[in-house]
């Protein structure tokens, strides 16, 4: 599937289709507030306020070069 509209107000922000499977999209949206609980629990200490570079785009340009960027990792959707 090619999809490129990204819903980024979206729970879970995808471009896969992810609303077209409604019962994926609930589990995850049940697994999401846990994860991150156990991710603030037993993480690395003080992770929320240095920049770590996740190797993910944080934009793509109209070319279709995606951009990697350094964000917070509480900002990683």
């Amino acid at each position: 599937m090619v999809s490129n509209n990204v819903d980024l107000n979206a729970k879970i922000p995808n471009n896969v289709g992810l609303a077209d499977d409604v019962k994926l999209q609930r589990a995850l949206e049940k697994w999401l507030p846990s994860y991150l609980e156990w991710w603030n629990d037993m993480g690395p200490s003080d992770f929320a306020q240095k920049n770590v570079y996740l190797r993910t785009a944080v934009s793509v340009d109209n070319d279709g070069w995606a951009h990697y960027d350094y964000v917070k990792m509480p900002e990683y959707r």
